[in-house]
Order: structure tokens, then C-alpha cells, then sequence
């Protein structure tokens, strides 16, 4: 259009257009106020940067920004930024965006922020004003912005996002010209008593999943979680209240959605609402504890300082951490020879001698290998020798580089769980079984792949009829109350739970056998040393899970030598992440990672390794046992 026409009317035309959605929700007057007004944007980060880019787009022509502040790499997980605004004044990143929506937008920045100095003047002239100023930081200027306003009779609306709840606080000066509305005084602000000067914020907004967070951060520090669908409702619903505004409507005064909530099933929905008084009773001891100045726990003295972790190195570690292995043991140490190199070794103090597969740990070392090599590129060079000698490893990968979709391996890896539930009968998609059939022939195992009804209900019975006759599902190892007393020995401390979870969750013990078990005060869990019934119930529910899933997946190979264990732990976790990246939920079975029916035959070619039962998921996936820290499990030997 603009070759065709005149400059001038060119941007008539366009603005004109650019508008015509707008109509039939917003009549011809509202669209005459926006353009008509002027806005200030006091904080120009999460939440006053999220309001500027729906309000260009309703059609809002001239925009004061002002913000200190430049971007930086956390912001891009919320805020009105790409990579290459990294290290810009925010608001004059904001002006080229108005601008790049609207060129013939009048934009005004103010880089140093607004000050008492410049307050007036960006005022001036001014509609309506949104106050996105971090109290923390500027509290006098922004009681100032509210005071100024007041006397002015300019509007001012403040936003603030409670995890996943954006709240909109409307403080209309030309019904009531008191600053805050008389909830916040000038002396709070003056003397920078933070929790003073938000009081506007009430205390029945906050959703009861954020007030914990509140409580923590208050009580320990550090930064607060924001992200981005709370920040782009902020905008959604500050845009709507600011039109409102323009218009000498009157608003309500808080105005909110609580997003979490709001997509919630009824009942869940209202246990959320209904939780709120007793953890906003949590939140206002942390308060009152963070105004005194002094932390709820006592500090621990600070650890001493370890040698950096090479950035590459720290990527592959924390997703190798992220292996499963039996019993969580995370039988590995990662051991550092230089900057690119690490060595996988076992950690035998992390395996239990009771354990009814002794070489178990080797498959758990190879699913970190696995993931490992999922991460990077590089070259593996596996370690000849005796596995039982003292400084025996496994092998050692050099690290050439990470992979190009690492981001995307690293969410596969963090995904990655244990399903127990039942799962969609919907077989598996051609292109992933394909992946997973040539991922095997590389490393020379044998794929079978059981799927359709009739085929899992064979399984199925041939599970029912083996508890039928004392088969895997009624056995009980002798040493079970070895192993059991080893969990728990391992979580009596507060760092063995942190680290490796609740002994009851690691042998998959039902919740009535745990029940069971404590009413005994049994030394170990009743764990397949049920009466009768009792396991062909147990029985029935592997059953039932056999016949409720899309697939399983037999893999075969040779299992008679810790090398072949380690390329066995290393399959597994390649299977399983193709799996997750395809959106398929697993559960391995009738392996040292599904249950206690012992680990694969050493005695043949061609034994089972793993049994993975898969399919599409409709619930959540039980929730991640617990991890060591990379620095838990590594060492520095080069």
C-alpha cells in the first residue's frame, strides 16, 4: 500500500487497517481513546513490559518507557526480549517493537529509569500510568509515581504475578486522590520497609501453590519465579482495565485469574482455593520472621569451595545423574581426567551385596552411559580388565561437543520416568518403532515387539497363571530384610533422603503393604511375601497393566559379562528417551529396573535384558525419586 500511496495517507491507511479486528469487541470510540492516549510504563521487565506489546496492537499511538535496567539471558523465559536484545536498555527494545507494530508510534524512553527528577515530566501530558516499579529497588519513587498521579487525577495501575495468577490493581485517582488509597503509607517507602509498602496487595489473592514459594524465598532468599503465561495474562488483563480507564468506566479494584485454577478439574480446583488460608498462615510467620531480620532455620556454614566443573562436562553430568538404577542407588562416580574427559566407574558403596542381581549395577552404569552419549558427541573407549579389582572403571568419554538439539535431550532426560499406571492401547507410531528397531541392530540386540490385544493378553495370562503356581510373581528373596535394613540405613539422614529417597518407594511395595508393614513394625515391608491371595491380587494388577498399554517391548541380547550388562543399561536408556521425545510413557518389567524378579540370565546368548511396557499416558507420572548432586559422585583424578 505504501508504494502505491502518499506517505501520509499511507499511515492513514495502514493504521486504519491495522485496527479493523479490533471492531465488533471494541466500538469506534474505544478506538478513538487509544489513539487518542498517552501511557506511561513505569518498569519495563515482566509485568510492565507485558503491557506494552497488547496495548500497540489495540492501537495506543504515544508510549513513555522508563527502566534501568538492561536484558539479560534469564529474562528471555518471560519478558519482551530475544536473544540478540541480550545486554540493551529494556526500554528502548520496547520503542523498536512499538515501532516495528506501529510506525508512526511516538515513543519516549527514559534509560536511567524514572527519579524525582524526571517524574514530573514524564507525567505530563499523561492518561493513564502503569506502575511496574520493583519496590526493592526504587519504593520512594514509586510512592512518588502514586502521589504525583493523585495530585494530577491520572489513573495508576499496578501489577503484580503470584506464580500462576496475574493480579491488576487499579488505583482510579480521579474518585479517590490518596495515594495507594490510603493501604501504604510515605514512611514505609521512605525507610524501605518493603512489606509496608505493598500491603495494596492484600492477602486473599495469592494462590495457595505460591505461597509456599512466598515462605521459602522470604525465609532463605534468592530470586522469584515468574514465567510466562502469568506475565502474558498480565498484560491481557491490564490492557482490558487501561481501555476501561480511557473510557471513565469504573473497574473493579483488584482484578485477577488465577490461571493454575482456572485449568484444574472442578475438585481439584477447589482443595486449591481451599488450602490458601492455612499456607497464607505459613507465609505471614515468614513475613514476620524476614522483617525481624532473622532466618527461620539457622544458617549452615557454607561449603568449601570445589574446582569449577567444565561447562561442557556439567551439561553431560547432570543428565547422567538423571540414569535410573535399582534401588536409586546411582551406583556410579564420575571421575574427571581433564576438562573433555570423564571416566565411568562403579561405586560399590552404593550397591547392596544383598541384591539379588550382583551384577546389576553394571546395567544402572550403563543407562549414565547412556545418557551420557544421548547429550554429546564424542568418542567412548570402554576399559578392559578385572570389575572386580578396586580401581577398575568402566570407560571413559571424551567429550567433543554437545549435541545441536542438547536443549531439547536435556527435557527428554528430565521427562524420563517410571509409569505405573495404565496406559492407552493405541500401538506405537511407525517412525518411533522404527527408531528404537535400528538403534538395536547397531549394537547387535535383538528387538521383539508384543502389541495388540490379543498378543498382551497372552502375556497377561501367562502372568496370572505363574502367581497361580508359585511363579516370579510369590517368590521372596531370602536376603529381603538384608536389603531392606541397607535402604534404610542409607535415609537416616535428612542428606541420605535428599539424596536418595524414602526406602517404601524403592522396592515397589504397594501403599497396603506399606500400611500393613508399619502396623506390624515389620523390620522389612511385606514385598512379595503375601499369603495366597494376597499376591494373585498383586498378580492381577501386572496383569491388568499388561493389558492396558500400547506395547511391550522385549529386548534380547547377550547377557554373560559386565561389558555386555553395561551395552544392555545403555540400550535401555536410548529406548527409553525415544520413547519420551515421541510423547510415549514407559514402566520397565521383570528387570533389575521394574520389580524383584531378578536380573537378566548370564547363562545363554539371546536372554532377556529389559522388558519395557509402553504406550500413551492419561495421568501424571509418578513423581522422580530423589538425586545426588553431580558433586556427590564425582571426583577430580586427572
Amino acid at each position: 500500500m505504501s508504494d502505491t500511496l502518499p506517505p501520509d495517507i499511507a499511515v492513514a491507511e495502514t493504521g486504519a487497517e491495522a485496527v479493523t479486528r479490533n471492531f465488533g469487541i471494541i466500538d469506534e470510540r474505544e478506538q478513538a481513546a487509544l489513539r487518542a492516549a498517552t501511557v506511561l510504563i513505569a518498569g519495563c521487565g515482566s509485568v510492565g513490559g507485558a503491557v506494552v506489546e497488547p496495548l500497540a496492537r489495540l492501537g495506543v499511538m504515544r508510549f513513555r518507557l522508563a527502566d534501568p535496567d538492561h536484558f539479560d539471558v534469564t529474562n528471555l523465559n518471560r519478558q519482551a526480549c530475544v536473544l540478540a536484545d541480550v545486554g540493551q536498555p529494556k526500554p528502548e527494545v520496547l520503542a523498536r517493537r512499538v515501532r516495528a507494530i506501529a510506525p508512526s508510534a511516538e515513543v519516549t524512553c527514559y534509560p536511567e529509569g524514572l527519579t524525582l527528577e524526571n517524574l514530573d515530566e514524564a507525567l505530563d501530558g499523561v492518561h493513564v500510568a502503569f506502575d511496574a516499579i520493583d519496590p526493592q529497588m526504587s519504593a520512594w519513587v514509586k510512592y512518588q509515581l502514586h502521589e504525583r498521579a493523585a495530585q494530577r487525577g491520572i489513573p495508576v495501575v499496578a501489577g503484580a504475578d503470584f506464580g500462576g495468577k496475574p493480579a491488576v490493581y487499579v488505583f482510579d485517582y480521579r474518585r479517590n486522590p490518596v495515594p495507594f488509597h490510603g493501604t501504604a503509607g510515605a514512611e514505609a517507602h521512605r525507610e524501605n520497609r518493603v512489606w509496608e509498602s505493598v500491603r495494596w496487595f492484600g492477602r486473599t489473592h495469592f494462590p495457595s501453590d505460591y505461597l509456599p514459594v512466598m515462605a521459602d524465598r522470604l525465609t532463605h532468599g534468592g530470586t522469584w519465579p515468574q514465567i510466562s503465561y502469568c506475565v502474558l495474562g498480565m498484560g491481557a488483563l491490564a490492557s482490558k482495565v487501561m481501555l476501561d480507564l480511557l473510557m471513565n468506566r469504573r473497574t473493579r479494584h483488584v482484578v485477577t485469574v488465577d490461571l493454575h485454577a482456572a485449568a484444574m478439574p472442578l475438585a481439584a480446583a477447589l482443595t486449591h482455593r481451599a488450602r490458601m488460608p492455612l499456607e497464607l498462615l505459613r507465609t505471614l510467620r515468614a513475613v514476620r520472621t524476614a522483617a525481624r531480620g532473622r532466618p527461620q532455620q539457622p544458617v549452615a556454614d557454607p561449603p568449601p569451595p570445589r574446582p569449577p566443573l567444565p561447562e561442557r562436562l556439567a551439561v553431560v553430568l547432570a543428565g547422567a545423574r538423571l540414569a535410573p538404577s535399582a534401588y536409586n542407588s546411582q551406583p556410579w562416580r564420575f571421575e574427571l581426567l581433564d576438562n573433555s574427559t570423564v571416566r565411568l566407574a562403579p561405586d560399590s558403596g552404593r550397591w547392596p551385596s544383598a541384591a539379588p542381581d550382583p551384577l546389576g549395577w553394571a546395567e544402572s552404569l550403563g543407562c549414565a552411559m547412556g545418557a551420557v552419549s544421548y547429550l554429546a558427541h564424542g568418542t567412548w573407549e570402554a576399559h578392559q580388565g578385572d570389575w572386580r579389582e578396586a580401581d577398575w572403571f568402566a570407560g571413559r568419554f571424551h567429550c567433543d561437543r554437545l549435541r545441536e538439539d542438547v536443549l531439547a535431550r536435556q527435557g527428554a532426560l528430565g521427562l524420563r520416568a517410571t509409569h505405573r499406571h495404565d496406559l492407552l492401547r493405541t500401538p506405537l507410531d511407525g517412525s518411533t518403532l522404527k527408531r528404537i528397531e535400528l538403534m538395536c541392530t547397531d549394537r547387535n540386540l535383538t528387538l521383539e515387539t508384543v502389541t495388540g490385544a490379543t498378543a498382551l493378553d497372552r502375556l497377561a495370562r501367562g502372568e496370572l497363571d505363574a502367581a497361580a503356581h508359585g511363579g516370579p510373581a510369590d517368590e521372596s528373596p531370602a536376603d529381603d530384610h538384608e536389603l531392606w535394613a541397607w535402604l534404610t540405613e542409607r535415609a537416616r539422614t535428612e542428606d541420605g533422603r535428599r539424596s536418595f529417597g524414602d526406602p517404601s518407594a524403592l522396592l515397589g511395595v504397594s501403599a497396603g503393604a506399606r500400611v500393613l508393614a508399619r502396623a506390624l513394625r515389620s523390620p522389612a515391608p511385606p514385598h512379595r511375601r503375601l499369603p495366597g491371595p494376597s499376591a494373585l491380587v498383586t498378580a492381577r494388577n501386572r496383569a491388568r497393566r499388561l493389558r492396558n498399554c500400547g506395547a511391550v517391548l522385549v529386548l534380547r541380547g547377550p547377557g554373560r559379562t559386565v561389558a555386555d550388562r553395561l551395552d544392555a543399561g545403555a540400550a535401555l536408556m536410548q529406548m527409553w528417551l525415544v520413547l519420551t521425545e515421541a510423547g510415549y510413557a514407559a514402566q520397565p518389567l521383570w528387570s533389575e529396573f521394574g520389580g524383584r524378579g531378578g536380573g537378566p540370565g548370564a547363562d545363554r546368548e539371546g536372554t532377556v535384558l529389559a522388558v519395557l511396557r509402553t504406550g500413551r499416558a492419561t495421568t501424571s507420572p509418578t513423581p522422580r525419586v530423589a538425586r545426588c548432586p553431580v558433586e556427590a559422585s564425582m571426583r577430580w583424578t586427572g
